[in-house]
């Protein structure tokens, strides 16, 4: 806390100041200090846990975070910052400070300052102490095209900002990658699958012709990003993939963990839901490239638009996608606070790229948020006939209200009049049984003369008995040999049991009953739910929770938008609807920014902000403003246009370049933040293993539709789930197995653990950023998983049927089906002796390679040699493993 200085540290202070201050001079040649470049990261990181936004946790009244508060006089009546005066200013003394009791940052907090950072901030002050809303908060301006040297590199805008960034750097940009490159660098970021050996082909062969025509066509003057016959070319491969089907399904990925999708509510219970008709609407909105501000206004409220149309209605399933507490004991109150905030923290992450969570509790210690402010968003959400428990009713229909009931009338009608036959079947056994019993003493009388004349005859069957043809059960022979007084209740249950269940009459009525209770079960599976927002005619009264604790109620507020962002228009109604107008506001300075960094995310894998889930103080700064604010105008201008974005990016000279890292690159920009080169990650986990399937021929290509089980690890999710009758994982067949990895049913309890391993999301809360990280799991996962080893069987199938009969020839067809390219002759060299080296290794032990090639639930045809198809195998599993298939050059 700052509080009065002692004399002695005073003195110590005014000591080490005017060593200090002689440095100075040394640098006053030095560019200006910016405060959100060079002093706000100081101060956020150091100085806003005590002296920041947050009220609650404020120390000694400094706040340093806002200019005039700043300047003002602490509790202690020493003013912090006196601009032009850092000798004079409390926190200059205080951060050089040697008294353990007088520095700051205090010691306990270990955060020391550098001597760097304070010679920053002594700057800072002396400069005049100039205070700058952060970045984010302010509206994006269109900055002006970069001067640049060489003006001939760019194809579009893009370009101009990244080249005058690496100019500065006196770097160079990289050479255009390969065209072999190009093109799966295309497909796999436009559709999320390799391109065809066809299609490289087709790409390759056009962009050559193209490329000669402009060599034909080339002036010696050339205008600063004029089109060309090449540029043309490639922009028809890219619309080419961008009105693929296949498109929707790659955008809806990145939504999906976003939306904190998944196929069950989670927590203990973990039921299933039906949730597939929110994510076939989010593939179908990327396909027919619905503008975002209206993409997002349907999510938020689309049931609250006029004569909202069932698909508008199902949009808002995205914010019924958190988790659903469904145990025994818990107190709905509770579980209803915990989806409002939910869905208050997931929006804005999603939209504002804001750490809310930070205020459900308390003022947010570092950026202009209030406890206020998240109630007041909260309101907007409290509003939903929704309980705070699972509520099914007797109609389970994995789905708990508010939901849609998505049945076709002819499924309807088709329902009801099997449950009709199923009620008269029931009436039917009713009256049965009423006649059975007045039957029950004449039954039993027959019985018993039967056994008399069969054992008068010494026979075990009678000719003239009813049960001629069926010897009785030796218990039932037992009741019906005692008198009716000597016979216990359970033995008069027995011998009715009997009576009626051997009725042959009856008998075909209960089997009636079974077979229309499965149609209707049958039925029902074919009759669809969808979980949609619904509002309550009477709104709750929302309050603020003191420390988030939902029966500590506070202060009542009212919906409303953070007050430290635009005010929301006064013609907007105060409901979602008003809230997701709002959020698309061109006003709004956060939404285009937040969407056009997670857009650059997706395509080079990481944002020009990297940390795309925080655009606050905490979070970095862009590495690009000028571009970010660009992207950001150029987004709204274009009507919120994603693939307008999305054809900017990746037709750019920035996109288009070499992958390869030089020397001199690895010193000056290891993780290619200047964007010296292109793109190069690790594919993300469903691109794994959509890629396995393609290259294998074993894809499903259908789009859409309910989730489905692919291969599982025996036994773990009976593990977890407790193994209870319904909770055991009955892996799919037939097309289930190989449909995209993005319809794979989703446990949150149990997730794919194949997923996982390539840091695919729990999808229990919002992610807009998945880790990337590299074990030996995913090598072992890549090799021994059976939806690998299945893929590598028919990619070895193909390898030996799709191409010329020769060994290398083969090898080469394998490699082009991965990598699009074809191999060196070294890398043939490298795969002919493995494929000899696993051919010899099956002949020594054919039983190896049965094993090996029962793998997987499709057999692979039976006129294939089975040492050679296993040996082959072995080669495709190795190609897939290889590191650059596994990445994105």
């Amino acid at each position: 806390m700052f509080n009065q200085m002692p004399i002695h540290s005073l003195r110590t202070t005014a000591f080490v100041f005017s060593i200090l201050w002689q440095s100075q001079f040394a640098m006053s040649a030095e560019v200006r200090v910016r405060f959100n470049r060079d002093i706000r990261p100081i101060l956020a990181n150091h100085c806003y846990q005590c002296h920041g936004p947050d009220s609650q946790a404020r120390q000694s009244g400094l706040r340093l975070d806002m200019r005039e508060q700043a300047l003002a006089a602490a509790e202690s009546g020493d003013i912090a910052i006196i601009p032009g005066q850092p000798e004079n200013s409390l926190l200059i003394q205080r951060i050089l400070a040697h008294d353990e009791t007088t520095v700051m940052p205090p010691a306990e907090i270990n955060k020391p300052l550098t001597q760097q950072q304070k010679d920053l901030l002594t700057r800072w002050i002396k400069e005049g102490a100039e205070y700058e809303s952060h970045w984010s908060y302010l509206a994006p301006e269109r900055p002006a095209r970069s001067t640049v040297q060489q003006q001939n590199w760019a194809k579009n805008e893009i370009d101009f900002f990244v080249l005058a960034r690496l100019e500065q750097e006196d770097l160079q940009p990289s050479p255009t990658a390969d065209l072999t490159t190009l093109i799966r660098r295309l497909s796999l970021d436009l559709t999320g699958l390799p391109p065809s050996p066809t299609d490289a082909d087709a790409f390759v062969r056009e962009m050559t012709d193209a490329a000669q025509t402009d060599q034909g066509n080339s002036s010696s003057t050339p205008e600063p990003s004029a089109t060309s016959s090449s540029d043309d070319t490639y922009l028809r491969w890219v619309n080419r993939f961008l009105d693929s089907p296949h498109y929707g399904e790659r955008m809806a990925i990145d939504w999906l963990d976003a939306a904190r999708f998944a196929d069950t509510n989670g927590y203990q219970v973990d039921r299933d839901r039906q949730m597939f008709l929110w994510r076939d609407w989010v593939i179908n909105a990327f396909n027919t490239n619905m503008p975002f501000d209206q993409f997002t206004i349907e999510q938020i409220a689309g049931d609250l638009l006029p004569d909202a149309t069932l698909p508008q209605k199902i949009a808002t399933g995205f914010h019924r996608n958190h988790m659903l507490n469904e145990e025994g004991g818990i107190i709905p109150e509770e579980f209803l606070a915990e989806y409002c905030a939910d869905r208050v923290e997931t929006t804005a992450t999603v939209w504002l790229g804001q750490t809310f969570n930070c205020t459900r509790c308390h003022d947010h210690k570092f950026d202009p948020f209030t406890q206020n402010d998240y109630y007041s968003l909260y309101a907007f959400f409290h509003n939903v006939t929704e309980k705070g428990i699972g509520d099914y009713g007797k109609d389970i229909r994995k789905n708990s209200p508010p939901f849609l009931n998505l049945a076709t009338p002819e499924q309807e009608a088709m329902l009801a009049s099997l449950k009709t036959q199923q009620t008269a079947a029931q009436q039917s056994i009713t009256t049965i049984d009423g006649q059975l019993k007045a039957e029950q003493p004449m039954w039993e009388q027959r019985l018993q003369e039967s056994m008399a004349v069969a054992a008068k005859n010494d026979s075990t069957e009678s000719e003239n008995s009813e049960n001629a043809d069926t010897a009785l059960p030796d218990d039932i022979v037992t009741v019906l040999g005692k008198s009716e007084n000597d016979r216990s209740e359970v033995e008069k249950k027995k011998l009715t049991d009997f009576h009626q269940f051997s009725h042959p009459e009856r008998k075909a009525v209960v089997e009636r009953i079974t077979s229309l209770a499965k149609q209707i079960e049958n039925a029902d599976k074919l009759m669809f739910t969808a979980l949609v927002m619904e509002e309550l005619p009477q709104p709750r009264e929302t309050s603020i929770l003191i420390r988030g604790v939902y029966s500590a109620r506070g202060e009542v507020v009212t919906a409303a938008t953070p007050a430290s962002l635009p005010v929301m228009a006064t013609d907007l109604p105060r409901n979602r609807l008003g809230l997701a107008r709002w959020l698309v506001d061109p006003a709004n300075p956060l939404t285009a920014r937040v969407t056009v960094n997670r857009l650059w995310q997706s395509i080079f894998g990481v944002g020009l902000v990297r940390t795309s889930e925080d655009f606050g103080t905490q979070g970095e700064a862009p590495s690009h403003p000028e571009l970010l604010d660009w992207l950001a105008d150029e987004f709204i201008h274009s009507g919120w246009d994603v693939k307008h974005m999305l054809r900017l990016i990746v037709s750019s000279a920035t996109y288009r370049q070499s992958s390869r890292l030089t020397p001199l690159l690895h010193e000056r920009d290891p993780e290619n933040r200047l964007l010296a080169r292109g793109p190069r990650f690790r594919l993300q986990a469903e691109f794994l293993r959509d890629q396995a399937l393609v290259a294998s021929g074993l894809l499903v290509t259908k789009i859409g539709g309910p989730s489905v089980k692919s291969y599982h690890p025996p036994g773990l999710y009976e593990q977890v789930t407790a193994g209870s009758g319904t909770d055991v994982y009955v892996e799919g067949t037939g097309e289930d197995l190989h449909r995209r990895s993005m319809y794979s049913y989703w446990k949150r309890s149990v997730p794919n653990p194949a997923m996982l391993a390539f840091d695919a999301p729990f999808r229990e809360t919002c992610t807009l950023r998945r880790t990337r990280t590299n074990t030996p799991l995913q090598a072992l996962n890549l090799m021994n998983d059976p939806t690998y080893l299945e893929a590598a069987r028919f990619l070895a199938g193909r390898m030996l049927t799709e191409s010329e009969p020769d060994l290398p020839s083969q090898l080469a067809y394998g490699f082009r089906l991965v990598l699009s390219r074809s191999p060196e002759p070294a890398e043939i060299e490298v795969l002919t002796s493995a494929y000899d080296r696993s051919q010899n290794d099956f002949c020594s032990d054919p039983a190896a390679a049965t094993e090996l090639l029962a793998i997987g639930a499709l057999r692979s045809p039976e006129n294939f040699d089975p040492i050679q198809l296993a040996a082959m195998t072995v080669v495709a599993s190795t190609i897939l493993n290889l590191d650059e298939a596994v990445m994105k050059e």
